[in-house]
């Protein structure tokens, strides 16, 4: 007997696109902490950058 329960793939693929921007937003904040601790201001505006981007994608999620 088969189950009657089934996910979209369009769920499914939402579902990873939204997790890998959730791990792109992780990294890029400790990529920041690490530019902060090196004082390394350069780096830290582009890095901040990105992390808009991406934050910006996540909002398109919610």
């Amino acid at each position: 007997m088969g189950s009657s329960y089934t996910v979209s793939p369009s769920r499914d693929i939402r579902k990873t696109k939204f997790t890998v921007l959730k791990d792109q937003q992780c990294t890029l904040n400790m990529q920041i902490r690490l530019a902060m601790e090196l004082h390394n201001t350069q780096v830290q505006a582009d890095l901040e950058k990105q992390l808009e981007e991406v934050t910006e994608q996540i909002d398109h999620f919610i």
